[in-house]
């Protein structure tokens, strides 16, 4: 068991933070979930008590293979291009998203995530010219993006409409955008 005794409390939230990234970046990298039981099991074997931070940080980036902490390239590279509308627990890593590094907290709770690029298979024809010739493509390839995400209050007042009205209109993007 660790108290206050054995490790401070700032050490103490830093690790729970390295933890969430952990398991967040092997999401986003779509890494299987089944070997983080034996990973968290066997963990502490290998920790120095004397110096938990460093210690556990060390530990998860000496982590082998399928059981590694995905390095930032391989993090990046999917965070732009994985669906993030359909993760599990979305509500939880969209929050703790708009939070990060916030004073004032957001509660994300009143909004809805709003698909800049319409999720309807049938875009208007402006959505069509918008992206060109291969706008079925592009509309399968980014629809669930981060890119293409928003928190509003506003989503039925945006709807299907094109970007340009989306962003000009009152309240619309180039009002939140700053």
């Amino acid at each position: 068991m660790i108290d206050n005794k054995e490790m401070p409390k700032d050490a103490f939230i830093k690790i729970v933070r390295f933890i969430e990234a952990y398991v967040f970046r092997r999401a986003i990298c779509a890494i299987p979930t089944n070997s983080l039981n034996k990973t968290f099991a066997t963990f502490m074997k290998s920790v120095d008590k004397n110096n938990y931070l460093e210690s556990v940080m060390a530990q998860f980036m000496l982590l082998p293979s399928y059981r590694g902490f995905p390095n930032d390239g391989e993090f990046i590279k999917e965070f732009r291009t994985r669906d993030l509308y359909n993760i599990p627990r979305r509500s939880y890593w969209l929050r703790r998203l708009e939070n990060y590094n916030r004073k004032e907290r957001v509660e994300i709770d009143q909004y809805t995530i709003e698909h800049i690029m319409p999720q309807n298979p049938n875009l208007s024809e402006e959505w069509k010219r918008e992206l060109g010739a291969d706008w079925e493509r592009i509309q399968e390839s980014w629809l669930h993006t981060l890119g293409n995400l928003t928190l509003t209050g506003y989503n039925s007042e945006y709807s299907d409409r094109p970007f340009a009205e989306k962003r000009d209109m009152e309240n619309g993007f180039k009002d939140r955008i700053s």
